[in-house]
């Protein structure tokens, strides 16, 4: 009996071929740096230190990794759909884990590139031109280093693999390019907005505000920002810490990528199955 892990190594080396072969994913890299870039130095940030950069920085990044993410992942899986390739990788000793895994698995490499190498040459730069005796860390001596916007990137990672799973889920019920776009952007829209609106509408029905921590982790987004005040920015101004519950942000975002490859392996492995019991009903109806 195979593991369900087979194949993993053999999908993964072919859809990272695929994903060098996208020039389109480079052009994307390159224009996330430029707005970093920009960003950074129109704010100022880059020229006070690390945290500073890092709050000019949130905002656009809770926006702009998701998006990229689902650039990335729409049509992860859908284009093997679409192509007919997927009926043809189900004849070799391939599992749907394996096959999903090693899709994500290429695919997060490719996130960790094209995301990570931005906002690490976006860190280069602050650390390059911050001035070295600015007021607002006078009294916080070595807090604001590289090591602080390391931690900011490491964040970033996770934050942009959830979405990148969730899309690549969402993609399996797509049923033609369009269908897969738009369900990528409901999926973008949903994360990006979805907890935080959820958080207003509780605290105008009445809710405690001193819920927020706990209920804002729930959301990819809200995990993400919770984490970054944590660990990030509150290292300089709230050591004190009580943003929001470590372990339940980081749990909020590894559970919503598992969510998303849980359902893609379903989606995969039962998906032909289905589409024969919805033929058959439709056969059964016309009779």
């Amino acid at each position: 009996m195979s593991s369900p892990f087979a194949g993993v190594w053999v999908v993964f080396r072919r859809e990272l071929s695929t994903v060098r072969r996208t020039p389109g994913y480079a052009v994307l890299a390159v224009g996330l740096l430029a707005v970093l870039g920009g960003l950074v130095a129109v704010g100022g940030g880059g020229a006070t230190g690390f945290v500073p950069a890092v709050v000019d920085l949130l905002l656009p990044t809770e926006v702009l990794v998701p998006l990229l993410a689902v650039v990335l992942g729409y049509r992860a899986l859908f284009a093997d759909v679409e192509s007919g390739e997927l009926d043809v990788i189900r004849t070799y000793p391939v599992s749907a884990v394996g096959y999903v895994l090693g899709v994500l698995l290429a695919r997060v490499v490719a996130l960790v590139a094209l995301v990570g190498g931005p906002f690490a040459l976006v860190g280069a730069y602050v650390w390059l031109t911050a001035a070295p005796d600015t007021g607002i860390f006078a009294t916080h001596s070595g807090v604001d280093s590289p090591v602080i916007f390391v931690r900011f990137i490491a964040l970033v990672v996770p934050f942009g693999a959830a979405y990148l799973s969730l899309s690549a889920a969402v993609s399996t019920i797509a049923t033609s390019r369009r269908s897969a776009f738009a369900l990528g952007l409901l999926a973008l829209l949903g994360g990006v907005l979805g907890g935080d609106l959820a958080v207003l509408r509780s605290l105008a029905a009445g809710a405690s505000p001193g819920g927020i921590a706990e209920s804002i982790a729930l959301s990819p987004n809200g995990a993400f920002r919770g984490l970054v005040f944590e660990h990030v920015i509150g290292v300089a101004f709230a050591p004190e810490g009580g943003f929001v519950d470590t372990g339940r942000a980081v749990a909020s975002l590894v559970g919503w990528s598992v969510l998303g490859i849980v359902a893609a392996v379903a989606a995969v492995a039962f998906g032909p199955r289905v589409g024969v019991a919805i033929e058959r009903l439709r056969g059964s109806v016309r009779r």
